[in-house]
């Protein structure tokens, strides 16, 4: 019987260091666990923060894509600007301008000139009054 007595007991010790060890390990895995929780929690709040709110990156990118685009906006109206402003010098100093306006557009002519409409083939007179 003090045989038996004796292997319980080493059995019993055995099974408490298996059973530690286990402890350990299962606390080794859990501690992994919350670290790897923390860690995705915190990339989730660091891409809520600085990627989807009002001063995050997405709207950061679509504010300089509205500014690329109406600067473009800008430099066409000024491109337009700088040619009207010619436009407006030659009807202001340009009589050579003005007279090939004014026959070109407005269909005038000078005193004695005769002018001249010519009708495309396969079109009648109506369709061009």
């Amino acid at each position: 019987m003090a045989f038996f007595k004796q292997s319980s007991k080493k059995n019993s010790r055995s099974t408490r260091k298996k059973k530690a060890k286990r402890a350990r390990q299962n606390g080794g895995r859990a501690k992994a666990f919350l670290w790897w929780l923390i860690g995705i929690c915190t990339a989730l709040i660091f891409i809520m923060v600085f990627v989807l709110s009002d001063h995050g990156l997405y709207e950061l990118w679509k504010l300089k894509k509205q500014q690329r685009t109406i600067e473009n906006h800008i430099s066409s109206l000024e491109n337009k600007n700088a040619d009207l402003m010619v436009e407006r010098d030659k009807l202001r100093d340009d009589m050579e301008y003005i007279e090939k306006l004014a026959r070109e557009k407005y269909r005038m002519a000078k005193k004695g000139e005769k002018v001249f409409r010519v009708i495309p083939r396969g079109t009648t007179q109506q369709q061009h009054n």
